[in-house]
């Protein structure tokens, strides 16, 4: 799951440093519109790697399926270790936003100048939408729900794709099977 993780939370900091860290200008609809532009490719970034993270599992639980059947003794087998379970597409992109769930609990709770530096220019995503508002700091917290949110969608989309896919391979398998024993 750490894997999974791994990238959308350097894509996040990307981001952050380079388009979201551009929505710091003295006009007020430019910072707004690029923010928005930035939040929308990291919500896209997060759905993309969410479905590939869950592809990733469903090719894992078909192939781990069929070495049960097999009999196979894996530990790795029989725990089910990375495939395919729901509650994982949540982990993972709650795993992506721990970084910042340290970093911003440190800051509200002992405000210093080296976690707002690091909530700007590394966790813009989640610092600048309501720093425009001038609320208090704990609702950025708000901003991790959307993540782990869409991760979990594209994790499902993925997981369905590819399961569907394995099934149409099945039936086709089966088909050229029968075709075989007939002759």
């Amino acid at each position: 799951m750490l894997a999974g993780a791994a990238f959308p939370f350097m894509l996040a900091v990307i981001l952050s440093v380079t388009v979201i860290g551009f929505c710091v200008t003295d006009e007020l609809a430019l910072g707004i519109v690029i923010l928005v532009a930035g939040e929308l490719f990291l919500l896209a970034a997060y759905l993309v790697f969410g479905r590939q993270n869950g592809v990733a599992a469903a090719r894992k639980s078909a192939k781990n399926i069929k070495k049960r059947e097999l009999g196979s003794a894996d530990a790795g087998v029989l725990f089910k270790t990375g495939e395919y379970a729901l509650y994982k597409a949540f982990i993972i992109g709650l795993i992506s936003c721990v970084p910042f769930i340290l970093i911003q609990f440190i800051n509200c709770v002992f405000l210093n100048y080296f976690c707002g530096f690091l909530l700007r220019y590394a966790f813009g995503w989640a610092y600048y939408p309501l720093s425009y508002l001038n609320l208090s700091q704990w609702l950025n917290f708000i901003w991790i729900l959307p993540l782990v949110s869409v991760h979990a969608a594209g994790y499902v989309w993925g997981a369905r794709q590819e399961f569907s896919k394995q099934a149409a391979t099945a039936v086709q398998e089966q088909k050229s099977k029968n075709k075989k024993s007939r002759k």
